[in-house]
């Protein structure tokens, strides 16, 4: 018996997006989630973590700059909650890479924190 390569179709196969959240956790995210991103950024206008790698880099005079995300201290993936006030942090978008970047400098200046530190 000879085997034949299979036809090829020429319809398109239709493939739906891949949703970026769950409906539950869509509805947390805007309902819970960008009101206090909001509040937070209106209360904390400028980075908080500025001058703690201002201290770390041994800098006598440093530019604050304006916060604009918020962090999470403890990660999602880390059992974190978005909404829990003290696990959020309002941070400069330079801030906010540095931490990404460096982690193990994150966790050694208490800009991050593990899951069992609470």
């Amino acid at each position: 018996m000879q085997r034949k390569p299979l036809k090829r179709s020429s319809k398109q196969i239709k493939r739906s997006p891949i949703k970026k959240r769950s409906s539950k956790m869509a509805s947390k995210y805007e309902n819970e989630r960008i009101p206090l991103v909001k509040k937070l950024l209106a209360e904390r206008p400028y980075c908080e973590a500025c001058p703690i790698f201002a201290e770390h880099d041994e800098l006598v005079t440093y530019l604050r700059r304006q916060s604009v995300d918020v962090h999470e201290l403890v990660r999602r993936s880390q059992g974190g909650s978005i909404t829990d006030e003290s696990n959020l942090m309002c941070v400069c978008r330079q801030c906010h890479r540095r931490i990404g970047e460096n982690p193990g400098l994150a966790f050694d200046l208490g800009l991050s924190r593990h899951s069992w530190e609470n």
